[in-house]
């Protein structure tokens, strides 16, 4: 009589094993992505040199399994901390946007600019602004002054008297400010440029 073969096949073996490694991959990958993180959200727009005050933040619960590593941990006290960078209103907080002295290299700047104002020109954007010097027929060809201005502000006249132009308080690079101030003095023609920038981008 032959002898009974008990043995199991390698190859089905083998075949459990790929089909328990798969199934244990996916539900790391399930677990991965469901997770959530403490971290906090703006509750407006915070602007470079802005000390972060009660009111200011808030903790979300968030996912982030690739880049927990890149935001402030919610169990962080972010009272006190100094905004580095712009954050809109209802971001999570970067941690490149805390903790450093931003205001130190900036001046606050208001400009008058004439005509009606793009959209994507608000509290936090960036902004270039051009200028262009008056000359005997108008005014010459417009150059940049500023660059990576950062918009605090869109002040409105409303007064009897309003006109069509805007102010725009701007927070200016301490070595582009004394130019600024010397272009609006000798009336010069000012516009301001938005720059495109990555929504959420930390």
């Amino acid at each position: 009589m032959a002898a009974r073969r008990t043995w199991m096949d390698p190859r089905l073996a083998i075949g459990v094993v790929l089909v328990l490694a798969s199934l244990a991959g996916v539900w790391l990958v399930v677990q991965q992505s469901s997770r959530t993180e403490a971290a906090w959200s703006a509750t407006r727009t915070l602007l470079p040199g802005e000390t972060i005050a009660a009111g200011d933040v808030q903790q979300v619960a968030v996912r982030m399994p690739q880049s927990e590593a890149r935001y402030l941990d919610g169990s962080v006290d972010p009272l006190g901390l100094v905004v580095a960078a712009s954050v809109g209103e209802g971001e999570v907080l970067p941690l490149r946007a805390v903790g450093q002295a931003a205001s130190a290299d900036r001046a606050a700047v208001v400009i008058d600019v004439d005509g009606a104002l793009p959209r994507a020109i608000r509290a936090g954007a960036l902004v270039d602004v051009w200028t262009a010097p008056p000359t005997d027929e108008g005014f010459a060809a417009p150059s940049v002054l500023v660059d990576d201005a950062i918009v605090v502000g869109v002040l409105e006249d409303e007064g009897l008297l309003a006109s069509a132009g805007r102010q725009l308080e701007l927070l200016v690079p301490l070595d582009q400010t004394a130019p600024l101030l010397e272009a609006m003095s000798n009336e010069h023609a000012l516009s301001v440029v938005p720059l495109a920038q990555p929504v959420g981008s930390p």
